[in-house]
């Protein structure tokens, strides 16, 4: 793997981080946990600040939501559990889609002020994103905190690497973007013939070209 510095980016994450808990309180941010690399590597990251502002035991009190997509992958369901010990965190599950059940939490923890997510420049609809604003109109109003906006794909995985972040399993089976079992295949620029003519997929961090990082994403029998 073509290791990436990450070192202006962290710098700038933890900046964002830290205005996020100057700013608001522990109980009036909601943290947005799907199990993907992106979101567990700004857990990682926040949990770190944290600690800068917090007793430990008081960082248990992170409220941390998962919200489990229709046809969830097993290992990403297991991955979830992982988090929990290897944190010491509580994950709050909630079905249904996004826009719906940030209703629904927010409507029954009116505190909330701001939601933590792990988004980066590179996914859809997200180059011209700030690292905090208002959700758009129509949906829930809460602030979004986005502190890995301008991470590459590399330098998340050079990040995980380096600190020993978890990483969920079907990252090492060419699974570079993960959905759900309806919409997420390996990728296909991870695809090769091992010596049997067997098509096995490299792991999603030997991935070269960054912007098929989403390849593996689509329709998959007709859903």
């Amino acid at each position: 793997m073509d290791t990436e510095d990450f070192a202006d980016a962290l710098q700038e994450s933890e900046q964002v981080l830290r205005e996020c808990f100057t700013k608001f309180q522990l109980d009036e941010v909601l943290f947005s946990f799907n199990g993907g690399k992106d979101c567990t590597v700004l857990l990682d990251l926040t949990i770190k600040v944290l600690k800068e502002f917090y007793k430990s035991n008081e960082i248990d009190r992170m409220k941390i939501v998962y919200i489990r997509t229709k046809g969830p992958f097993r290992e990403i369901e297991d991955f979830v559990k992982e988090i929990e010990e290897y944190y010491n965190v509580k994950l709050m599950v909630c079905e249904g889609e996004m826009k719906s059940t940030l209703e629904k939490i927010l409507k029954e923890d009116p505190v909330l002020e701001a939601c933590l997510m792990g988004t980066r420049r590179t996914d859809p609809y997200s180059e011209s994103l700030q690292f905090m604003q208002k959700t758009d109109a129509g949906w829930p109003q809460i602030i979004r905190v986005l502190p890995l906006l301008n991470w590459s794909y590399h330098q998340i995985w050079s990040y995980i690497f380096k600190h020993k972040v978890p990483y969920c399993s079907l990252y090492d089976r060419g699974y570079t973007s993960i959905g759900s079992v309806h919409n997420t295949r390996p990728n296909p620029a991870l695809q090769y013939t091992d010596e049997c003519g067997r098509a096995v997929y490299r792991p999603a961090h030997t991935l070269a070209d960054a912007t098929l990082e989403r390849a593996g994403r689509g329709i998959i029998n007709g859903h």
